[in-house]
């Protein structure tokens, strides 16, 4: 959860308050307060939790996601949930001055209409995460598993594309590996700095999804390095695409902030097939070895 996301909805924070706020004074001119060994506390304790979670996640919306059609629906159903919960929570401690306890016959009604809300805003929650699905199909391989997101280029770490691997080979998918690492990286940090690296390594990442197909994956392996997962592609055609892929990225000419210079970074690659009689670390192994013995030659 980010509790910085929670600025971005000022209106529905204040809405939902409103509506908690008024929950208590509908219930306050409702009645009078009861004597508390009349009270049923099994009632309150179970209406109660249903009123602290339904809080608990309206806000959790809100810290979770950007402002949109979506989040505001969520919140608003959940707010109209809440605002039944809170009357049906004070209601066990109210005893009605009238013959008619008129909020026991209205309470139940923003709870109906909160549910169709929010039925309608999983609905169109459902339709953008279809879509966000598609625009992140080519950093994940079928399977979704946030806490290994990298932080810097967003892509999955290495521990994530072994256990893609493992998956392949476990089913007798042939496959093809790419690892690419960015040459001298070390001169990036140092003449322009983290920050600057750190950008230039997302806009990397941004070229090597460009040039994969939405069945490939690639992550973010270690420092300056990548590894990508070629599922039932050729080796020939593995090299065609390493060959695509550093003249994508020794083209582009990346902008320092601090500098008026263009800076050109070069990438050195190596291929592989994913052996299903070796393990996948032996593989990697192997492949990150013949990259490093490449730069010892490149230097």
């Amino acid at each position: 959860m980010k509790f910085d996301l929670i600025m971005q909805h000022s209106r529905l924070v204040i809405f939902h308050v409103s509506l908690l706020l008024m929950a208590i004074l509908l219930s306050s001119i409702s009645g009078e307060l009861v004597v508390l060994a009349t009270v049923e506390w099994s009632d309150v304790i179970g209406e109660g939790s249903v009123a602290l979670l339904t809080i608990f996640w309206t806000f959790a919306v809100m810290m979770s996601r950007p402002s949109g059609k979506v989040t505001n629906l969520l919140v608003i159903g959940l707010s109209l949930v809440t605002f039944s919960a809170m009357l049906d929570l004070f209601d066990e401690f109210m005893d009605p001055i009238s013959s008619i306890n008129w909020i026991s016959l209205f309470e139940s009604i923003p709870a109906a209409i909160g549910m169709l809300v929010m039925s309608y805003a999983l609905y169109l929650w459902h339709l953008e995460q279809l879509a966000l699905n598609q625009q992140l199909r080519r950093r994940e391989l079928d399977y979704r598993w946030h806490q290994e997101i990298d932080a810097v280029t967003l892509l999955y770490r290495g521990s994530y594309w072994k256990e893609r691997a493992r998956k392949l080979a476990s089913n007798k998918v042939p496959a093809s590996i790419i690892v690419v690492d960015v040459v001298n990286f070390s001169f990036v940090n140092t003449q322009y700095g983290i920050v600057e690296g750190d950008r230039i390594l997302r806009e990397i990442a941004h070229l090597l999804l460009m040039n994969i197909r939405k069945t490939d994956l690639v992550c973010r392996y270690a420092g300056d390095r990548f590894v990508i997962l070629l599922p039932n592609t050729k080796l020939e055609d593995a090299l065609l695409l390493v060959n695509q892929i550093q003249c994508s990225i020794e083209s582009v000419a990346f902008k320092p902030s601090s500098k008026k210079i263009s800076l050109f970074t070069k990438v050195k690659s190596v291929v592989g097939c994913l052996a299903l009689t070796e393990t996948i670390e032996n593989t990697l192994s192997h492949l990150n070895q013949e990259l490093d013995e490449l730069g010892e030659r490149v230097a």
